[in-house]
């Protein structure tokens, strides 16, 4: 108590401060209660939604109803979208073997000789074919599967001649996916025509009714490309660039994967950094002053010395890339409910 009278002015800041801190941590225990109330009844809340959502709905009238014109609004809009796209991708032209396979010749002869000009590396060399090196000895097993590798060449060789525009060190691999009429082991026999079977249709509106069959049926097929490549940053990401820009890439070309290393894993050693500033180069002498009298001429200044060395930032970059090359498939008639052909891996 002394102490308090002989001292007022710091025992009075002294409670202040205390009462402050009690009525702080008051407020925050308060706050925090009602933080944890309201996240509990978020959580309770979310949890009936998703529940209501996912729930079946009861199968009378007016329910069957609403879900067949949702259903079928559903379908319009994406048979709409694949329409479009369907006019956007190259279509596939009738080819015969021999057409083909002087075309693939002449694609590859015109990429080798563009890559020899840029110094930039193919796999097999001499013997790169654009991934289709089984037909340089021999032809398609038919003019069909002549006319699709037809439209995969054009794929491969547009994606072949941005990597080599864009200015990448090496192309190091290239894997294409093998089409399914070539691995048809008889091409020539007809199949069986598979069973039309009618779609049902709704009596109001006299639109298809959107079946599990016509549900699961593929928009799409695709076809992967396996590439590797050493490339420095900036080709890259314009490789990136126009794979994505549909008037520089006329084919649909997605990266489903990419794994990115670095082409040198560990940092340079002491002794690796000296030699390079041992190695630098040595600044120029000072220029000599004119002479009295002489017309004065104006100096540019020299460089300095070299004091740092890039340690890194220089380093090579090797990209694998799993690229899907992808065709559309044209929309189902909708009188008749099409079989849809075989799923394409």
């Amino acid at each position: 108590m002394n102490w308090i009278k002989e001292n007022k002015k710091l025992a009075g800041i002294l409670g202040f401060m205390i009462f402050g801190a009690i009525g702080m941590g008051v407020q925050l225990f308060m706050s925090y209660s009602s933080y944890a109330a309201s996240v509990e009844e978020f959580e309770v809340s979310n949890a009936q939604i998703k529940s209501l959502r996912s729930a079946k709905l009861f199968p009378d009238e007016a329910n069957v109803a609403l879900k067949e014109k949702s259903a079928t609004e559903y379908a319009d809009k994406v048979d709409l979208l694949r329409g479009a796209l369907l006019k956007i991708q190259p279509q596939i032209k009738p080819m015969t073997e021999a057409e083909f396979q002087a075309k693939l010749k002449e694609r590859s002869g015109a990429v080798k000789k563009l890559a020899e000009a840029s110094k930039i590396a193919l796999p097999g060399g001499p013997e790169f074919a654009l991934g289709f090196n089984e037909y340089t000895v021999s032809s398609p097993k038919s003019a069909e599967a002549a006319a699709e590798l037809n439209i995969q060449l054009d794929a491969i060789n547009s994606l072949v001649l941005a990597l080599i525009e864009s200015g990448i060190k090496s192309l190091d691999s290239l894997e294409r996916t093998r089409l399914p009429v070539e691995n048809a082991s008889a091409p020539n026999v007809p199949a069986p025509a598979p069973k039309v079977v009618a779609t049902p249709k709704d009596k109001k509106s006299k639109k298809p009714i959107i079946t599990a069959a016509a549900a699961a049926e593929p928009v799409l097929d695709r076809y992967p490309i396996k590439i590797t490549i050493t490339t420095d940053q900036s080709p890259f990401q314009q490789i990136v660039n126009t794979l994505s820009n549909p008037s520089k890439m006329p084919h649909f070309l997605v990266i489903r994967l990419l794994r990115i290393e670095n082409e040198k894993q560990d940092g340079p050693l002491k002794d690796e950094i000296k030699s390079r500033k041992s190695e630098a180069p040595i600044a120029p002498p000072e220029p000599v002053a004119p002479k009295v009298g002489a017309t004065a001429t104006i100096v540019a200044p020299s460089p300095a010395p070299q004091d740092a060395v890039t340690v890194m930032g220089e380093e090579k970059l090797k990209v694998y890339m799993g690229i899907d090359y992808i065709r559309f498939r044209p929309v189902a008639d909708s009188d008749e409910a099409a079989v849809p052909p075989p799923v394409k891996r």
